[in-house]
């Protein structure tokens, strides 16, 4: 047979599997607004390039830009936040929805589990760990709070939190503080800060012989801040050796920069898929580390002799399937373009707009502009204006969403584009953004 043919044949076997969403059944329709077989070729084509020239080519990046439904209103600049999903990925979902609603509890009681098992899997290879050390949750908070609640707490355990963590994590652990009478140490990290070594020593400095559990953050949610690979697994190496639990935060880390979970050496990691996964919303992850699952309580009580089981942390009754069932088509739209491409491409999204903010006087960085310590997301503030005012003006006048960001003593703009992002809507924001600086 002729090489394009097996190519064409390719293709079509790919999206079959994306239409099916999942691993049982499909899909005889496609959606008519996305162009299948061209999308495939336009990916291909990306990925035969050298990497600097691939995330530069806007004809080919604009066909992957089509596979998105998104405003013609409203410019989401927000990614961060929650990302729109993929046409292919919304219509998997409601197809499924179809499809559970018509025996709802066949599908609950038969179906479904067999799908788990295997979008587990999925999930693993994805991340680089095991499926059994994979629980499907509905965001980063949950899984982050089924570890925190899940621990043995005593008055006095010591906690090592950063300031610049999540709010809602750090309104978790002050509860716990209130509740058991913990010991939360707090730590501050310069926005950016650009060395390893300073990193290590604010957080090890910290460790005392009361010291129980350390909180980390990838990615920083609210500066786009990086912290390395490496680094997280020297902190979880030293906390190991000294009996503490180590948790990571990793919100914007999966699909959004390239690394794999069992390089971290945590104990815990959540995740939510509904970022730079873009698969449906309120879908998200828990690793735990399999010698560690069984120290853990789960969220909901559970079977004792699931102890050791991943599973246990999923007792949490009926739940919505469809979310979870077209998150198999989300991580096949996600691998099929690459973490590579894609971390690239999101990271000279980043560069292009900010460093053209970077040349005005009276704007500030907290963002790096180092490839190491940051991805695709940045936060810029002002010098000589109030940066609330700049922000609403943006979100009334220019219709550009995006978030605010006041946290210890940083006030700023944050910018997160996505692959769906052209370079015409970073014009667009630059043009609003640059007249409101003027």
């Amino acid at each position: 047979m002729p090489s394009n043919h097996i190519a064409m044949n390719n293709r079509r076997s790919f999206f079959k599997q994306m239409i099916g969403v999942g691993a049982f059944g499909s899909f005889s329709m496609f959606s008519e607004t996305l162009a299948a077989e061209e999308l495939i070729e336009t990916i291909d084509h990306l990925k035969s390039l050298p990497i600097e020239d691939a995330i530069q080519n806007e004809d080919f990046w604009k066909k992957i830009q089509q596979a998105y439904a998104v405003s013609k209103s409203y410019l989401n600049l927000n990614n961060g936040g929650v990302s729109p999903q993929p046409t292919i990925v919304l219509e998997a979902q409601r197809k499924y929805l179809e499809q559970i609603n018509e025996m709802p509890s066949l599908y609950l009681g038969r179906i479904f589990p067999r799908n788990r098992f295997i979008l587990r899997e999925k999930l693993a290879k994805l991340g680089g760990c095991l499926p059994q050390e994979i629980a499907l949750m509905q965001n980063t908070t949950e899984g982050m709070n089924t570890v925190m609640l899940g621990m043995n707490w005593k008055a006095g355990d010591e906690v090592i939190v950063s300031k610049q963590d999540y709010s809602t994590v750090k309104v978790g652990w002050e509860q716990l503080e209130k509740r058991y009478q913990i010991k939360i140490i707090w730590v501050n990290l310069p926005a950016p800060i650009e060395n390893d070594e300073a990193i290590l020593e604010i957080y090890l400095s910290k460790i005392t012989k009361k010291t129980k559990f350390i909180n980390l953050t990838q990615v920083i949610n609210w500066t786009g801040q990086i912290i390395p690979v490496g680094v997280i697994a020297k902190i979880c190496r030293k906390a190991r050796e000294k009996g503490i639990f180590t948790l990571v935060d990793g919100a914007h880390s999966l699909a959004h920069i390239d690394f794999k979970i069992s390089d971290l050496e945590c104990d815990a990691y959540a995740t939510s898929l509904h970022k730079w996964l873009c698969a449906p919303i309120g879908t998200g992850m828990l690793y735990v580390r399999q010698d560690k699952i069984a120290s853990v309580w789960s969220m909901y009580p559970s079977d004792l002799l699931q102890e050791s089981m991943i599973e246990k942390f999923e007792h949490k009754g009926t739940i919505s399937l469809a979310r979870e069932e077209a998150t198999h088509t989300a991580i096949q739209f996600h691998q099929h373009i690459g973490i590579k491409l894609k971390e690239a491409r999101l990271r000279y999204l980043k560069n292009y707009w900010a460093e053209e903010l970077e040349g005005y006087q009276n704007v500030r960085f907290y963002t790096s502009f180092k490839d190491r310590y940051a991805g695709g997301i940045a936060l810029f503030g002002t010098t000589d204006r109030a940066i609330s005012s700049v922000s609403l003006e943006l979100e009334r006048k220019y219709r550009i969403h995006h978030t605010r960001t006041n946290l210890e003593g940083i006030e700023g703009i944050r910018i997160s584009p996505n692959i769906y992002t052209s370079l015409a809507d970073l014009d667009r924001f630059l043009e609003g953004v640059t007249t409101l600086l003027k």
